[in-house]
């Protein structure tokens, strides 16, 4: 490779990885480079939080820097990536799950506070809205789904929601009004069926 007068942007994922075996910081910069969005999206298939993502994407960079020597070239590298990704992602869900399993069932001050002049019809009827929203949100397509999640279920502004998923504020309200318009044809379908 090196004799080939390549560039390192014009190496192949095998030829990158090989230059990465040998601690070229730059061959697994590409190749980070190449999968990131990719790879992002694979981990959001498990967690809907944008931040968990990010976090999750970077320990498996982290893992794939360390470990690039134990890469299996019979394999593609992308499949190696995604493997250490899904791992790190269910890593996240057991220790979230385990996190939460440890909270206390009883609410503490601020919340009993919260929930004092809510009867409890009201706090079920609150709790079967919120789960109605997730469902009906998780059903939407990725692109209106991920812009209706940090809105409606995370409140994230506007413009938090552009930063987040690095779209333009134009294209967060075009989604969001599109995404209102599927939740309310859905839920004038499924009103339809009760019917």
């Amino acid at each position: 490779m090196a004799g080939t007068g390549k560039k390192h942007t014009e190496l192949t994922d095998r030829e990158l990885v090989e230059l990465a075996v040998r601690q070229d910081r730059e061959a697994f910069s590409l190749l980070l480079a190449r999968y990131r969005e990719a790879l992002i999206g694979h981990i959001l298939k498990y967690v809907s939080v944008p931040e968990d993502a990010e976090d999750i994407c970077q320990r498996s960079l982290e893992k794939a820097y360390v470990n690039i020597g134990k890469y299996d070239s019979r394999f593609a590298f992308s499949t190696w990536l995604y493997s250490i990704a899904g791992n790190e992602a269910k890593d996240h869900i057991r220790k979230t799950r385990n996190t939460l399993s440890s909270v206390p069932l009883t609410p503490g001050k601020e919340d009993s506070d919260i929930l004092a002049g809510i009867t409890p019809e009201e706090e079920f009827i609150v709790g079967q809205a919120v789960k109605n929203m997730t469902s009906s949100i998780a059903g939407l397509p990725e692109k209106y789904r991920r812009v209706a999640e940090l809105r409606f279920i995370q409140d994230f502004s506007y413009d938090d929601i552009a930063r987040n998923l690095e779209i333009p504020i134009g294209t967060v309200k075009t989604r969001l009004n599109r995404a209102r318009k599927l939740l309310v044809n859905q839920k004038d379908a499924n009103d339809g069926k009760d019917n």
